[in-house]
Order: C-alpha cells, then structure tokens, then sequence
C-alpha cells in the first residue's frame, strides 16, 4: 500500500490549476523527476518508471511553482459522492491519482456501508492535489488501505503529512491501539521512519488487500486492554 503518479510544470501564478500543470508538462518534457532534488528515495514510494530529465531552466521554473506543506490544507471526511461547490476539480484529480497508481479507482469501494474515508491534501485554493488517504477505524485498528502522492510531489513531505495526521487523529480516539497498513517493498524504510514494524511472518486479518509483494506493517498506539 503506497503510491504515486506523474505531473509536473512551470505556472505563471501561485493559483494553479490541475489541467494547467497537465498541459504545461506535456509541451515542455517527460514527467519530471522529484523537483525536490535533495529528497530522501524512500519518502513516499513510487510504482512509477524513472522520468526523463529536463533543462535546469525547466526545473527551476518547476520549482519555483511547485507547492510547499505550508500551502496545503487536509480536507476529512471528503463526500464524493455530493462534493462541496469547488471540490469537483480535486476530486477529479484523486480518481485520475488513484488508477494512474492503483489501476482502480478508489472511490468505487467508498460507500456507506464500507465506511472508508476520503482526506485529501490540496493546495488552499483546491485547485491543486497534493495527496490522498483512504482510511477507517475498525476492530480497535485504523486501516490505512490506500496513500498516493504525485510523482513530482514526491520527497517534500506530503506523504509525511498525510501519515501523521492520520496517526494524530487516531490517537485522540479511545478506542483505537494501532495503525495498520500494506507497503511496496519500496517504503517500508519510509513508514520505519514514522514508528511502524513489519510483521512478515503473521498472518493477520485486515480490512485491505495485503497484495503479494507488499510488506504488513503496524504502528503501536497503545496497548490494548483484555479481551480487545
């Protein structure tokens, strides 16, 4: 469980919209690598194939426009199914995020009954999707099913963001003494990082597909009391 997916470009204002980063970045070049050049490899991991570099004044220009963590915002508990006036555009992007990097799209197993969770991490215009979260709460555990960061967004720390409020929120909650997920072999470094352990050699029951190849890793809470 971990992802990723492609786009990257020069933009002439700070309000940028997704169909414009889209149609910049195919004149220009192949998807970019990480404008963040110094990131750390593991952050966020990719399924995606290496990108062919650009010019330097390219990446420059993609750089400058390129959002920061303090740019974004964390929108919870997103509705697809009625969005918010405004939400269409992200949500549009999310879907497009979501079968580029898990060939499905997510949002088709979201429904009432499932009771997934949608969060988004979006540029505080929304015109811009920086990352999602497919999350829920159930059997004392809160499943982190899906995570994806685009490629280009990769290494600036909004993967980070998404884990760690997850995790904050699952923390404020009583009755929650772990957090569980599936991770690219690619990752496993990365979720290290934010206190989880592998556990290869458990068999466990989760509410998310641990796909062949991928790692089942668990963050501790706290400890769970008899009978729970």
């Amino acid at each position: 469980m971990s992802a990723a997916a492609e786009v990257l470009i020069e933009a002439e204002s700070s309000s940028l919209s997704y169909d414009l980063l889209l149609k910049k970045s195919s004149e220009q070049c192949e998807p970019l690598a990480d404008a963040a050049s110094n990131a750390e490899p593991a952050d966020e991991a990719s399924t995606a194939e290496p990108e062919t570099p650009c010019s330097a004044s390219v990446i420059e220009s993609v750089a400058s426009a390129t959002p920061t963590v303090n740019d974004t915002i964390i929108l919870r508990n997103v509705c697809h199914s009625n969005p918010e006036k405004g939400m269409e555009s992200i949500i549009r992007q999310m879907r497009e995020l979501s079968e580029l990097v898990f060939d499905e799209d997510c949002l088709t197993a979201m429904t009432k009954k499932s009771h997934w969770k949608l969060s988004l991490l979006a540029t505080a215009d929304h015109s811009v999707l920086c990352g999602f979260a497919v999350t829920k709460v159930a059997n004392g555990a809160l499943s982190i099913a899906k995570i994806a960061v685009p490629v280009e967004f990769r290494g600036l720390g909004f993967g980070k963001l998404l884990m760690e409020d997850a995790i904050k929120l699952a923390k404020k909650q009583g009755d929650v003494y772990e957090v569980a997920l599936s991770s690219l072999s690619t990752a496993v470094t990365f979720y290290q990082r934010l206190g989880f352990k592998a556990l290869t050699a458990v068999k466990v029951k989760t509410d998310f597909e641990v796909v062949e190849g991928q790692v089942y890793m668990v963050k501790k809470l706290k400890g769970r009391p008899r009978g729970k």
